[in-house]
Formats: structure tokens, C-alpha cells, sequence
């Protein structure tokens, strides 16, 4: 049964989904494996798409995705087209997160308790450079032309000192070359996820124990504005459009959403339980929001600003990745160690998929 679903599996993720109702929740995956994806794929073989290329299904061949395995220092490559590990990565204490590069050359794995970052090779899977930073770094982001990257850090060692530390934290700007860091940047406290506006010209950094988002201005690498948030804000997105950017709020369980133009919140969006990373599609018309206290995912919708859709994920939903053509939302489950794999169209999940131990965050290389 399991070598018939891998065998099935690359023809099924170019198939078109039957659509279901957004407003009801999902039954969770059944986490056992083969029995679970071979009952999705019987269900979405009743609907072929016409006009699938040989080169279509060459390209998802060389589509993975990376995890961030925080409890046992490890990072998985997983090849979309068969959604088999085709490499497991020893890496540094703690991954917290991981991210491609624009150029996609590397991945590079934010290590938590190692006080590093390291890139991996995404032809070879091989650590190739690792950078020394100060306490506690988190997320990752790198300039459009994949010369500079830009690391949270908190400066604070220990999750005890964290929780309740009013030391602020710095991003830190990163020369890729050398691997040398050319500046600090100082924001808010315990600063976590961070994402570009898409005109490269602002970072956005969610500063978890200041309850506040730092705009930072590119061009002078300086905050110009601080935003005040809910409490625990954990990760950021920002429409292509650059109009809005949705905050979610852990402490709270929802989404606040600002008004670029006036630098504001103007929208407060209740989603499950301790909301911790969200992610945009392409298109910009929907949020992927992984609540980690409700094992579920929040599909928000960015016109109407209410949530379209609840799906049901593994155990600590966490980490919110998303392919680039806009089909398939992948959400790291730490508690039971896999990722969840939706449907974008049908928000139907089609697998689960089973990575390392406390997988937080993800990266799709495609």
C-alpha cells in the first residue's frame, strides 16, 4: 500500500482537487501514514487535470521542502514529487527556522541554542559556511539579490530569561560572502519572525515581549517606526500589494492586521488557539495562520478580512510554508513531528508527511 502511494503521489499533486465547504473544520490527518494519503489520492484521482507537461513533472522533481527539526538538531529535505525525507542534515542545537535563499543556492538554518546560522548547500545538502552571532537568534531573511541576510536575535540565552526579559534584541545584517555580520540593527524585545515588504525597501520585525512591530528602513538600516500590537506578537506578513501586514498575535488568538498607509492596526481577527507563524499566497487574496494551541490552520482572507477557513493540522501547529505557484500550504506539526500538506484550492489536506523530531519552521525550494 505505502509503495503504491509514493508511486501515485507525484501524478496527484498536479491533479485539481474536488472543492468542499471553507466553513467547516477538516478531519484531522491520520498520522498512521500509507492509509492516509492513499485515501486522499483515491479521492483526487476522480478529478485529472488535462494538459500536464513531461516538464511539469520534471520540475517537481527538484521541488523540496526543508523543516527545522528544533529537538533533535536536524533539518529535512523532502522531495514534494514523492514526498519521501531524501536527506536528514545534521545541523547545529535548536533550528528554529529555516530559509531559502532568492537564488535558492542555500538554505540557511537559524540554530537557537548554538548562537549560529548555517547554509546548506541545496545541491549537495552539505553545510558549507557557519556564522557566530549572539544569544538566542531565531528567524532568517535575505535582500532580493541574495547578498545579505537579516537574523533576529534576541540576546538572551535561556527561554526562562526570555519570557520575561525587558532586554531588547537586535537584527542583525549579514554579508553572505564573507559571512561576517556588518551591523546591528536595535528593535523591540525578543524579536521572532520578520519578513520584506516586497518593494525591498522595509523589514518588519515582531518583537514578541515589547508587543510591537519595528519597521526598519532598508536604505538607512534604522527602525522608523514602531507599531503597537497585541501581546506576543510572533510572526508577520505582508500582502504583495504592500497595503497590509497581519501580525499574529499568540497571547491572544487572532491576527492583527496593519494599515500600511497609516502605520496602524485597523482590524483585529480572531483565529485558534496561540497563533505562531502565517504566510501569504502568491496572489495575495489568503493567509495561512498555524495555531499551535488548537492543532488547526486559519485561512484568512485578505478582502474581506475574516477567516474563510479552518483545517485541521497535526499536534503544535507551527511553521507556514507555502509553494510558489500558490497549490500547496505545508505547516510543520512539532508536537507529532510531521507536515501537514493542504491544498491551496480545496483547502483539503492531501498529506502528512513525516520529518524529524519538533519540526518549527519551513522553506519550500521550489
Amino acid at each position: 500500500m505505502k509503495k503504491r502511494a509514493i508511486s501515485l503521489f507525484a501524478s496527484m499533486l498536479l491533479l485539481t482537487l474536488t472543492a468542499c465547504s471553507q466553513k467547516v473544520l477538516q478531519e484531522p490527518p491520520n498520522n498512521s501514514g500509507s492509509q492516509s494519503i492513499q485515501s486522499n489520492l483515491e479521492n483526487a484521482l476522480q478529478t485529472p487535470t488535462k494538459n500536464t507537461t513531461q516538464s511539469e513533472i520534471n520540475n517537481m522533481s527538484q521541488y523540496y521542502f526543508y523543516t527545522a527539526n528544533e529537538d533533535e538538531s536536524s533539518v529535512s529535505a523532502v522531495n514534494v514529487a514523492t514526498m519521501q525525507t531524501t536527506a536528514s542534515i545534521p545541523v547545529g542545537k535548536g533550528p528554529h527556522n529555516v530559509q531559502v535563499t532568492p537564488d535558492r543556492n542555500f538554505v540557511f538554518v537559524v540554530e537557537n541554542k548554538s548562537n549560529t546560522v548555517s547554509a546548506i548547500d541545496t545541491k549537495t545538502n552539505k553545510i558549507t559556511k557557519t556564522i557566530k552571532v549572539r544569544e538566542g537568534p531565531k528567524h532568517i531573511i535575505f535582500s532580493k539579490d541574495s547578498k545579505t541576510a537579516y537574523v533576529t536575535v534576541t540576546e538572551m540565552a535561556e527561554t526562562g530569561e526570555m519570557s520575561g526579559s525587558d532586554k531588547k534584541g537586535n537584527v542583525y545584517v549579514v554579508d553572505i560572502a564573507t559571512g561576517t555580520v556588518k551591523n546591528k540593527i536595535p528593535v523591540g524585545k525578543m524579536p521572532h519572525g520578520l519578513r520584506m515588504s516586497p518593494d525591498g525597501k522595509n523589514l518588519y520585525v515582531a518583537n514578541s515581549n515589547s508587543n510591537d512591530i519595528s519597521v526598519i528602513d532598508l536604505s538607512s538600516n534604522k527602525v522608523i517606526k514602531t507599531i503597537k500590537v497585541g501581546k506576543k506578537p510572533a510572526q508577520v506578513a505582508v500582502t504583495p500589494d504592500n497595503k497590509q501586514v497581519f501580525v499574529t498575535i499568540g497571547d491572544e488568538n487572532r491576527v492583527d492586521v496593519i494599515d500600511t498607509s497609516t502605520m496602524s492596526v485597523k482590524k483585529s481577527i480572531p483565529v485558534g488557539k496561540t497563533p505562531v507563524q502565517d504566510f501569504v499566497t502568491p496572489d495575495g487574496k489568503f493567509i495561512y495562520v498555524a495555531n499551535t494551541g488548537s492543532d488547526s490552520i486559519s485561512v484568512i482572507k485578505t478582502e474581506t478580512l475574516d477567516v474563510a477557513a479552518t483545517i485541521a493540522a497535526g499536534s503544535k501547529a507551527h511553521g507556514v510554508a507555502i509553494s510558489k505557484d500558490g497549490k500547496y500550504v505545508f505547516v510543520t506539526n512539532a508536537g507529532s513531528g510531521n507536515v501537514t500538506v493542504v491544498d491551496a484550492k480545496s483547502n483539503v489536506v492531501i498529506a502528512t508527511v513525516a520529518v524529524g523530531k519538533g519540526p518549527r519552521g519551513i522553506t519550500v525550494c521550489d
